[in-house]
């Protein structure tokens, strides 16, 4: 049997996200759109009250407005946010998208509902140069972006917008670019923190230069502040590794992090390390939600081989089976393997084929299996 035939067969015990990724990538929309009514048909209301519970079939109403939006579909979106609407009247989520789509279709004035501080861009231009990551995308929308986006919505059900995020996962799999898209997507100042900007050889040095970073934050809101490696700024204070000014600066942190949504700040927190943050950051009305940014999707890997190999010479790559093929590899690793796979072609002075990517990765495995990858995202699950 032909080896991808082989891998098709396997496709039917996968999630949806990763099936729904495969036909994308292979431009099969109706086939993609085809696969999401098998799962959505005969099932609304898909939400019950706010119970925001991720599973597949949830989500595949997301994915199903996305990939519309995508194709120019626009009306179609529309209609499917509006019967979701009309049966169950108390999907917040689905009145805010309603609200959104039907600016995208001119159907309101955009001007009509933009405040002085809350200034979005066209929804249309959502997530550019974003290629798969359909899970986390549909999950940012919806607890974020459409909150920030559609704020008159939320107020009316009494509910608060997102205070802040925490971005966690496996190193090199694009937590910060993540991060810049989503202040792209809102609209939001973009200011990235680090351990070392905040580091004071002075006591009560780190306290100040904290306490300075959220007036600075206040000045350019709206502002998406990105904390990055923030399991080192706010490490857990029962450790027998942190000091008594650590205790003042997690103090310090969990004083500022207090109302920043309703200041037009959006905190984002990244780490590698989700069980060294002390668990008062993560509680409600600080880091709101948790996200787990895992190795690129097929969509993604298939977009990453081909954009790391822009510009050099190469014979006709079977990309699509490359992606198959580099399953829980990271956004950094499969640049490597690409790097790797160019300097095979040019000790022979060829163009790069198919089989240099592949002899690439099998010299040099995946960092993390699929075990330990599904064992980093429980930890916050």
């Amino acid at each position: 049997m032909d080896k991808r035939e082989d891998q098709e067969r396997e496709l039917k015990n996968r999630p949806l996200h990763y099936r729904l990724g495969r036909l994308i990538a292979g431009r099969k929309i109706p086939k993609a759109l085809e696969l999401l009514n098998a799962f959505i048909e005969n099932r609304l209301p898909l939400f019950e009250g706010q119970d925001w519970v991720i599973e597949e079939r949830r989500l595949a109403w997301l994915y199903r407005i996305e990939i519309l939006r995508e194709n120019g579909r626009l009306t179609e979106a529309l209609a499917w946010a509006c019967l979701e609407v009309e049966i169950n009247p108390e999907n917040v989520a689905a009145v805010a998208l309603k609200e959104r789509l039907k600016r995208d279709a001119g159907l309101i004035s955009l001007g009509a509902r933009q405040s002085d501080t809350q200034k979005v861009k066209a929804s249309h231009a959502l997530w550019p140069g974003v290629a798969g990551m359909r899970e986390l995308k549909a999950m940012l929308e919806r607890d974020v972006v459409l909150p920030l986006q559609e704020p008159e919505v939320y107020f009316q059900y009494r509910l608060s917008l997102p205070n802040g995020i925490l971005l966690y996962g496996p190193p090199g799999c694009g937590k910060t670019f993540i991060a810049r898209k989503l202040a792209d997507v809102i609209g939001f100042n973009f200011k990235e923190i680090k351990p070392g900007d905040l580091a004071s050889i002075y006591v009560h040095g780190t306290q100040q230069k904290i306490a300075a970073l959220f007036d600075e934050a206040r000045d350019t809101a709206p502002c998406l502040l990105f904390l990055d490696e923030i399991d080192a700024m706010v490490p857990k204070r029962n450790g027998e590794a942190v000091g008594h000014h650590y205790g003042s600066e997690v103090n310090e942190f969990l004083a500022q992090l207090n109302e920043c949504g309703r200041q037009n700040i959006l905190i984002v927190g990244a780490t590698n390390l989700p069980n060294r943050i002390d668990p008062a950051v993560l509680r409600p009305g600080r880091l709101d939600k948790k996200f787990f940014v895992g190795p690129p999707d097929f969509e993604a890997r298939m977009e990453l081989l081909q954009i790391h190999a822009h510009g050099r010479p190469q014979e006709k790559i079977d990309w699509f089976y490359c992606a198959i093929f580099l399953e829980n590899y990271t956004c950094a690793e499969i640049e490597y393997l690409v790097n790797e796979a160019a300097r095979m072609a040019l000790d022979q002075r060829r163009p790069i084929i198919t089989d240099d990517i592949m002899n690439a990765a099998k010299m040099n495995t995946p960092a993390h299996t699929q075990e330990q990858i599904s064992g980093m995202k429980d930890i916050l699950s």
